[in-house]
């Protein structure tokens, strides 16, 4: 069974630009592996000084098997962002818009 999910994502305690454009790289390696290149926008940002990656979904993305895609999803886009910024904390956040209306 399929679902509509609406995707949002923080990387933060980031220590700097070079790092935080290092993150947007591997996460988007992951997005594109995962065939979301187009559907979820992304990228590093500096806001007083504080450097952190974000990233939404345009839309809904159709995903068949969430239940079992998610936790390989999360594990994945950890261990993308563990690569290149060791200290670095993720957040996930997951809207279910089908059941919003």
């Amino acid at each position: 069974m399929s679902v509509n999910i609406d995707l949002h994502f923080t990387v933060s305690k980031l220590a700097d630009a070079p790092q935080a454009e290092a993150v947007s790289s591997s996460v988007g390696d992951l997005l594109r592996d995962e065939g979301f290149e187009d559907q979820i926008g992304y990228g590093p940002v500096v806001d007083n000084g504080v450097h952190y990656v974000s990233g939404e979904a345009r839309y809904p993305i159709i995903i068949s098997g969430f239940g079992r895609w998610q936790p390989y999803f999360e594990t994945s886009f950890a261990a993308a962002v563990a690569e290149v910024a060791p200290d670095a904390e993720t957040f996930i956040t997951w809207g279910y818009p089908d059941e919003e209306y």
